[in-house]
């Protein structure tokens, strides 16, 4: 299995207790929140989706080193606008408390054994939406592993 299945399934398990917390879907990111489709699919609000944004390699003698980013799309809306989507969202998290809460569950931790502990790189807007009430931020993680070629 590529490191890439690994790593998603890896940080989707350990997203697994956001669900009690009202998340309705958490997945591998597989195209659902491109621009034409966020209306369609706001009934899987609140979301999490999970991607593996690329590797970077470089040989340290036998061994070589990889780098991957793993991309969380967290997503919600509310029909006040995207600002309380942003705040409040659809469970009262909202978010940038889904946001904090995938930080809690994965910055510093050790998802995957062979893997460094996950650091947080990057948490930015994507979709800032207020007529469809939808707010989707990204938060972009990056883990590295040495291995033998």
């Amino acid at each position: 299995m590529h490191e890439f299945q690994q790593l998603e399934d890896a940080v989707i398990a350990a997203l697994e207790p956001l669900k009690a917390q009202g998340l309705k879907t958490l997945a591998p990111y597989s195209g659902e929140l491109e621009a034409e489709d966020i209306i369609s699919i706001t009934r899987l609000f609140p979301c999490v989706y999970v991607l593996s944004g690329g590797m970077k390699a470089s040989p340290e003698g036998r061994n070589s080193r990889a780098e991957i980013e793993i991309t969380a799309f967290v997503g919600d809306r509310n029909v006040r606008g995207s600002a309380a989507a942003a705040r409040e969202g659809t469970t009262g998290m909202g978010v940038y408390g889904m946001l904090e809460a995938v930080r809690k569950q994965l910055h510093g931790k050790k998802v995957l054994p062979g893997w460094l502990p996950m650091m947080l790189d990057e948490e930015t807007p994507l979709v800032y939406a207020p007529k469809q009430g939808v707010c989707i931020y990204t938060a972009t993680y990056k883990t590295m592993s040495l291995r033998r070629l």
